[in-house]
């Protein structure tokens, strides 16, 4: 069949590559199918272009839309609407986060046919084949959809095990150059990076926190290693940014892939996500030696009964140990605060903003965020039942953007939530600037009076 894949656009001047798109194409391909990239994230196609893209090209079967961005949601529906105008209007199919947490709801918006619940690939490969050969959608695991105006649903696909069966993704289908001008923030100005993915799912279970599927499954060194070379051999990336949602599980876990990656020698840098009680000396120094310069860690909070009532496996005193661990080894990290769970208080917010303050690091801007009840999260349903939502339609018209409250679940009012917020936000970004001002004083005073032409200078910037 002739399958049109769209990735939504996200309004930004560089994009990430959009692995699961990938990921998606590439099992289609492997079953035979034609498969086309509508890439408006990169050309910034106006919602309605789709309408006359395929209008005027030869019909597609099938046309898939992965509403992965929360934010963007608006723009899916959109792009969705005009997908329905089409003469040559093809079957349409949505997945990722937002249509698996609240298929009925996705449905009704969108008008869509079909929706691929959970972990895509082999849902979305039988929905290929059921359609090809005219069968019954009854026997397709994973898939939703609308029968007389009530929502239908079959039970979920079994996940995929070994991860290792799944065919690396589908990057010729990709104008890849456009994509290696990210750069991850730990990255240098002459790296090439690419994201790749080595796990599925987390451990932890985090109450704001969606996943597609609750296991952990991780992919072979030989398998992943491959793609890295891979990666290496046709475009020269030397920076490989891991956007699984927990590399470092365990400091067990973390010692084990870095050995795995230093035993590799695979000639490239790269950064990942990780568990705080993870980092301790012996786990980073093996990783950092293995190419390692950036762990993304969720901190969350400050305060120990709200880290308990997130149900995050951590403790206070875990944050700082891997913040200072990280520290003596160089290895950059990036910092999340969010405020506003269940249990936050006026001291707890001080707590995160104290923290961000204490480990200001200038190339890494970071902020404290009001937590935000995804659908499908525990803190969603906890909404749900103390009426702070009324179900998806209420969520989606309330929810704007990460900066903003969606549903307050702390004792205070929502002008003064914002009023607090302001105040330990604008006392960040005031220690942030001051200490970037102190960086580039010291980069002209070195650059004047002690320099040094090995080193350089390229004037008060980053890297």
């Amino acid at each position: 069949m002739r399958v049109l894949l769209v990735t939504i656009d996200h309004m930004a001047h560089l994009n990430i590559f959009p692995m699961g798109v990938a990921y998606i194409a590439a099992v289609a391909q492997e079953d035979g199918h034609e498969v086309e990239i509508y890439n408006q994230e990169l050309w910034h196609y106006p919602d309605s272009h789709i309408q006359q893209y395929l209008d005027e090209n030869e019909p597609y079967d099938v046309i898939g839309v992965g509403i992965y961005g929360y934010q963007m949601f608006k723009k899916s529906i959109e792009v969705c609407k005009y997908i329905n105008r089409a003469k040559n209007r093809p079957i349409v199919v949505l997945g990722s986060n937002g249509p698996s947490a609240c298929p009925e709801y996705f449905l009704e918006k969108t008008q869509a046919d079909y929706i691929i619940k959970g972990e895509g690939e082999t849902s979305w490969r039988n929905l290929l084949k059921t359609l090809e050969e005219k069968g019954k959608v009854e026997d397709c695991l994973g898939v939703a959809w609308m029968e007389n105006g009530q929502l239908k649903q079959t039970p979920t696909s079994p996940l995929i095990k070994p991860v290792d069966s799944v065919p690396f993704p589908a990057w010729d289908l990709f104008p890849m150059d456009a994509y290696f001008l990210h750069k991850h923030v730990s990255a240098r100005h002459t790296d090439r990076c690419m994201t790749v993915l080595y796990s599925r799912g987390c451990p932890q279970n985090c109450n704001f926190c969606f996943r597609l599927y609750d296991s952990y499954r991780l992919r072979s060194f030989d398998n992943l290693f491959e793609e890295i070379k891979i990666l290496k051999r046709r475009w020269n990336v030397t920076h490989i940014d891991f956007v699984d949602e927990n590399i470092m599980v365990s400091s067990k876990a973390a010692y084990r892939f870095g050995e795995a990656m230093l035993k590799a020698d695979l000639g490239v840098t790269w950064n990942c996500h990780g568990n705080t009680p993870a980092a301790v000396p012996e786990a980073l120094e093996i990783m950092k030696a293995a190419g390692l310069t950036h762990i993304n860690f969720g901190i969350e909070s400050l305060d120990p009964i709200v880290i308990k009532n997130m149900g995050k496996r951590q403790t206070v005193e875990d944050a700082y140990m891997a913040v200072d661990n990280c520290n003596k080894l160089g290895i950059e990290q990036g910092l999340n605060i969010i405020w506003g769970n269940i249990g936050d208080t006026e001291e707890s917010l001080r707590l995160g903003a104290d923290f961000l303050i204490k480990y200001n690091n200038t190339h890494n801007v970071r902020t404290v965020k009001p937590v935000t009840p995804y659908p499908g999260t525990p803190l969603y349903h906890y909404a749900l039942e103390k009426k702070l939502l009324k179900g998806p339609a209420d969520f989606y018209e309330k929810y704007q953007n990460s900066d903003r409250l969606t549903c307050n679940f702390t004792d205070i009012e929502d002008g003064k939530f914002y009023e607090l917020l302001y105040k330990a936000n604008s006392k960040i970004m005031k220690a942030y600037h001051k200490k970037a001002g102190e960086e580039a004083d010291a980069a002209f005073q070195e650059v004047y009076f002690n320099y040094d032409p090995v080193k350089g200078f390229r004037g008060p910037r980053h890297r």
